[in-house]
């Protein structure tokens, strides 16, 4: 199968010329956009698959999700479709390895960079929480790390949306057993953000203890266990961990939804407070919240961070901004603007753009930081954006 596709063109634009990588429902490729000469990953379906029709919605449904969640921690689709029985779905190439690998080349992680990680995905979650969808598969297969160190959710294969019809009927479990919510496990069209959230906080403890909370026997036996048994203590594993981390993965890892953080925001906020203690200070210093509005479709952009960059993506000069706007025209720069955050004060200021940015309708000096306030309008290139204070 694989030797017969390479070489193949897809929508006479994408030419197959490797294989990266196999699993139980389709093939990796890299493949070579003819237009641009850059360099995608081409997931295909097998083709003995195609006559299932609930793994063929499934697919359909993955492409059409991830096109249209943009978020620096997602999975990047530029197009997807197919030819026949060739269903296929085209990603930004990610230069990199699953999370999965790297745990297996370290059995404990540092402090740091575990938390680094869990926060970069539950950024990635909140995006597409916005959006309405849950992924119902967090697992380190699906967490990829770049070699620059950022990380992206990957393989949207049982997520769901809000507005989308149900594929199937039954009550069937869906996920992986590891990382699965005890609401999951009763009934994984029910779940919300909070099941996402479970299985993340999972793949903390694995990543700082070495295994997964529940482990042994069976799936069944893992799945029980889920359900029944206390949450073991993350700290009586790490001895040097400070204690509030066993208070955050007894909360994150409670049998009831009702009693976790609710939203990604929530978790993201509880987590900065352990980074903020790992790094020496008990007493948190909370960045002002902020947001980033586009006028036209409402995607919103939350601020997190020292500093952002705001710009248009190009995977073949390797250029990935923070805050990453489509603009077909390129009215947008590769890197356009900078977002900054300094002693309680947001910031913004042009990188020598050449279709300039502008505040207010006023045009910006290139390399000169100005200040913003609540409700100011900002427009990069053709793209216009309202700044919110949150």
């Amino acid at each position: 199968m694989a030797d017969a596709l390479i070489g193949r063109e897809l929508k006479g634009r994408y030419r197959l010329i490797d294989e990266r990588g196999r699993g139980n429902f389709g093939t990796v490729y890299l493949a070579r956009d003819l237009v641009t000469n850059y360099v995608y990953a081409a997931k295909i379906m097998r083709v003995d698959h195609t006559n299932d029709q609930e793994l063929v919605e499934r697919f359909k449904r993955e492409a059409f999700i991830l096109y249209h969640l943009h978020d620096k921690h997602i999975a990047r689709v530029t197009d997807y479709g197919n030819e026949g029985q060739l269903y296929y779905i085209i990603l930004h190439h990610i230069d990199g390895q699953s999370l999965k690998y790297l745990m297996q080349q370290t059995e404990q992680f540092e402090l740091p960079r575990a938390l680094d990680y869990i926060h970069q995905a539950a950024e990635g979650l909140d995006a597409a929480y916005k959006r309405g969808v849950v992924h119902r598969d967090i697992k380190p297969q699906n967490m990829l790390v770049t070699n620059k160190g950022i990380l992206k959710l990957a393989d949207f294969g049982l997520s769901r949306s809000r507005d989308m019809f149900t594929i199937t009927n039954s009550e069937k479990f869906m996920g992986t057993a590891y990382y699965a919510a005890p609401e999951q496990i009763m009934s994984s069209h029910a779940v919300d953000t909070r099941a996402d959230l479970y299985a993340l906080s999972v793949v903390l403890f694995e990543m700082l203890a070495g295994h997964p909370p529940y482990s042994g026997g069976s799936a069944l036996d893992v799945i029980l266990m889920h359900t029944n048994t206390p949450v073991p203590s993350l700290c009586q594993l790490r001895p040097e961990l400070p204690q509030q981390f066993d208070g955050f993965i007894q909360k994150t890892l409670a049998k009831d939804p009702e009693a976790r953080f609710q939203s990604p925001l929530e978790y993201i906020a509880a987590l900065e407070q352990l980074q903020q203690i790992v790094r020496g200070g008990e007493k948190t210093v909370r960045q002002t919240q902020a947001r980033l509005v586009l006028l036209e479709g409402g995607q919103t952009f939350l601020l997190q961070g020292a500093t952002l960059l705001v710009g248009r993506d190009d995977p073949r000069r390797e250029v990935h901004p923070d805050i990453v706007l489509d603009d077909e025209s390129k009215t947008v720069g590769r890197v356009h603007a900078c977002l900054s955050y300094q002693q309680g004060q947001w910031s913004v200021e042009d990188r020598n753009s050449r279709n300039k940015t502008r505040l207010n309708g006023d045009i910006l000096q290139p390399f000169e930081p100005v200040p913003l306030k609540d409700g100011d309008r900002l427009r990069f290139g053709r793209i216009e954006a309202r700044f919110e204070v949150q």
